[in-house]
């Protein structure tokens, strides 16, 4: 009988100290999330705060609860939420579309749905299956509703587009070829005028009885002069030929996007350079 009395009783003191630590784990919760509930509410960190806020009410004593009750409905009716939406150049759909908000990921496709985020500023940007980026910068403010936040991405990039001052790269060879012809027919007209004037002093100098080295000597100029001067010439050739029936290749230049905001500032980026 003493026996089972002591068993009895060392049981009710077991439960009651499980009651009791219950008990604490329970008000260490709620006064946790009863504090970082106000504290992210006054940081406009809303989506965080009403999942503390939820975790209060579930926690607390009924007084407390109610508090955090009332809380949380004025998150609800604070929190702003945005409707995304994106079309290609010509206007139609531009197929799956992620979004990264703040460059953390927010989407993986655009949502029916509008979607919520904490009031401020923030930077969306729109990545389209080629790879094409459309960034805007969009500021909400509590008790926005389904803000619009509408983007158009870019056209592709022509193959050939004019760049104003920039000489066309395919016509870049030919103008070299031209100038290196040009060089070459100059040196050419040097040796023979050389040869010409060395020739005129060799005449007053030792003539006839001039030494066959250095009459080789002026004909070795003329014929140098003369290689030289005929292929520039024909290379000069070629180089103006190229230049006038190639047609230029110029660099694309970057395509721009837009995006169509109630609030913000929007760019986007396409293109080769």
């Amino acid at each position: 009988m003493k026996r089972g009395l002591l068993v009895a009783f060392v049981a009710a003191v077991t439960l009651l100290a499980g009651s009791r630590a219950r008990a604490q784990g329970v008000g260490e919760a709620c006064a946790a999330s009863y504090e970082q509930a106000q504290q992210l509410v006054r940081d406009r960190a809303l989506r965080r705060a009403r999942a503390e806020l939820r975790l209060c009410v579930s926690s607390c004593p009924a007084t407390l609860a109610r508090d955090c009750q009332s809380w949380s409905e004025q998150v609800e009716r604070d929190m702003p939420s945005v409707a995304l939406s994106a079309t290609s150049a010509d206007g139609h759909a531009p197929g799956r579309v992620r979004v990264l908000l703040d460059g953390a990921p927010l989407v993986e496709a655009l949502p029916k749905d509008p979607i919520e985020l904490d009031p401020g500023r923030h930077t969306l940007t729109f990545e389209d299956a080629a790879g094409t980026r459309v960034v805007t910068v969009v500021t909400v403010s509590p008790g926005d509703k389904a803000l619009p936040i509408a983007v158009r991405f870019p056209a592709a990039a022509p193959p050939a587009a004019a760049r104003v001052g920039a000489a066309p790269v395919r016509q870049r060879w030919p103008l070299v070829l031209a100038g290196v012809g040009a060089v070459a027919v100059g040196v050419g007209a040097f040796l023979g005028i050389k040869g010409h004037v060395d020739r005129s002093e060799l005449r007053s100098r030792c003539a006839p009885g001039c030494t066959a080295d250095e009459v080789e000597a002026i004909d070795t100029l003329w014929k140098a002069g003369a290689i030289s001067a005929g292929a520039g010439l024909v290379v000069a050739g070629v180089g103006a030929v190229l230049y006038f029936q190639l047609d230029p290749m110029i660099p694309a230049a970057p395509a721009t996007g837009s995006a169509l905001l109630p609030d913000g500032a929007a760019i986007s980026l396409r293109g080769s350079f």
